[in-house]
């Protein structure tokens, strides 16, 4: 028993080295940053179709980061591992659990919009928040709610333990950017995630450099 108990962690760790490179957080950061550019689209009436170009450019260029950083990066320098049924399985897993996620967040925008609807629950929203209405606090609680329990349900099934530290700021940077209709707090949000993902990449390069061939 503490032989299987042994290689469980043991393949757990293998698996969580392949995010020491920091790349899955850049990755991450370009799709917050294209977030803020959509939310732009909203805010201001000039070129809105230059704003949609460049969230597709940003969410394209981490994809192409990431691609190329484990391709010409991570894989010469600390190889490539193939995990068992039990990893696949668990992948299987977290697409049911994010398929359910989506259904129930569906579920909570259904029924907060019929609690909405009802005058005296908008009356309570506007004692409380008097400088916003009740659709602000509906439209930024449901883009929390959207991306919060997704990330995380990610980060749990992938052992992903900084997912959990990205699913609080993608929440509250989403929150906060329609609240105070504000792009630029998810442009924070995107550095806050950033800026560890680089820290991480430079000290994997630092722990692995790349042994010349011969």
């Amino acid at each position: 028993m503490s032989t299987q108990l042994n290689l469980k962690e043991i393949e757990r760790k293998a698996f969580r080295s392949t995010y020491q490179d920091g790349l899955l957080d850049i990755r991450i950061s370009s799709v917050v940053g294209s977030m803020a550019l959509l939310m732009f689209i909203v805010v201001r009436d000039e070129l809105p179709w230059l704003y949609l170009v460049l969230a597709f450019l940003g969410i394209c260029a981490g994809h192409l980061v990431f691609w190329a950083g484990k391709k010409f990066v991570t894989l010469p320098r600390i190889g490539q591992v193939k995990f068992g049924e039990i990893r696949r399985k668990r992948n299987k897993t977290l697409a049911l659990i994010l398929a359910v996620v989506v259904l129930i967040q569906v579920g909570i925008v259904l029924l907060t919009a019929g609690a909405w609807a009802i005058p005296a629950w908008g009356d309570k929203l506007q004692e409380l928040f008097p400088d916003r209405s009740a659709t602000d606090l509906l439209v930024a609680a449901v883009g929390a709610l959207f991306v919060g329990p997704s990330m995380m349900a990610i980060a749990y099934f992938i052992d992903f333990p900084r997912g959990y530290y990205i699913a609080l700021v993608m929440s509250l940077g989403v929150f906060l950017m329609i609240w105070f209709w504000q792009p630029l707090i998810q442009v924070g949000a995107a550095f806050l995630i950033l800026i560890p993902g680089l820290v991480l990449f430079v000290r994997f390069l630092r722990q692995y450099p790349l042994i010349p061939a011969g």
